[in-house]
């Protein structure tokens, strides 16, 4: 999936004309990241996916998942179908799994599960458009939101609006594991 994403974002802004520059001047993403997403050595946090989808005129999923193949009245992905494996390394200090088959079109939402190592420092916050809802699957996780912490553990579910300042941070000694579903409109 790193590879695929980053050459959608690459073709999306070749595709409108658009300079790497221009790009990040409206995304507020750095040069040298977007470089890395394009040539698939960085993965982009679902909050950039977001901010790009936006600039460049696609959904997040289109980003994701390229063009729409399957029926938006109802998509089942069975285990292991997803083909986008974990990606980590985010600018956020998680790693993700889509858990959407590839190739859906015209969902409104995107669910994501989450990995939080507490070994890595916490990300900046950060906003985008949108809602998230969250529930902690394993270990405990930490969610900064709009100037405040809360702890959130196995069981523990949030509903916050992306346009606030958040980052999420694992707590503890063990890997925290997070069902995220995101909607960018």
């Amino acid at each position: 999936m790193r590879k695929y994403v980053g050459e959608r974002i690459r073709k999306l802004r070749e595709a409108q004309d658009m300079s790497l520059e221009q790009v990040c001047k409206l995304t507020g993403i750095d040069a040298a990241r977007l470089r890395a997403y394009e040539d698939g050595t960085a993965v982009p946090a679902i909050g950039a996916v977001i901010q790009l989808s936006r600039v460049l005129g696609s959904k997040m999923e289109g980003l994701l998942h390229g063009g729409g193949t399957v029926s938006e009245s109802l998509t089942i992905c069975r285990s292991g179908e997803s083909l986008a494996g974990e990606q980590g390394d985010t600018e956020q200090s998680y790693a993700y799994q889509s858990l959407t088959r590839p190739g859906t079109a015209g969902h409104l939402m995107e669910p994501f599960l989450l990995s939080f190592d507490p070994a890595v420092p916490p990300g900046v916050p950060i906003t985008h458009d949108g809602q998230e809802f969250v529930y902690v699957v394993e270990g405990a996780i930490e969610l900064f939101y709009d100037g405040r912490n809360y702890r959130l553990e196995k069981g523990d579910s949030a509903y916050l609006s992306s346009c606030l300042p958040h980052t999420f941070h694992g707590l503890g000694e063990r890997v925290a594991k997070m069902l995220a579903v995101v909607s960018s409109s």
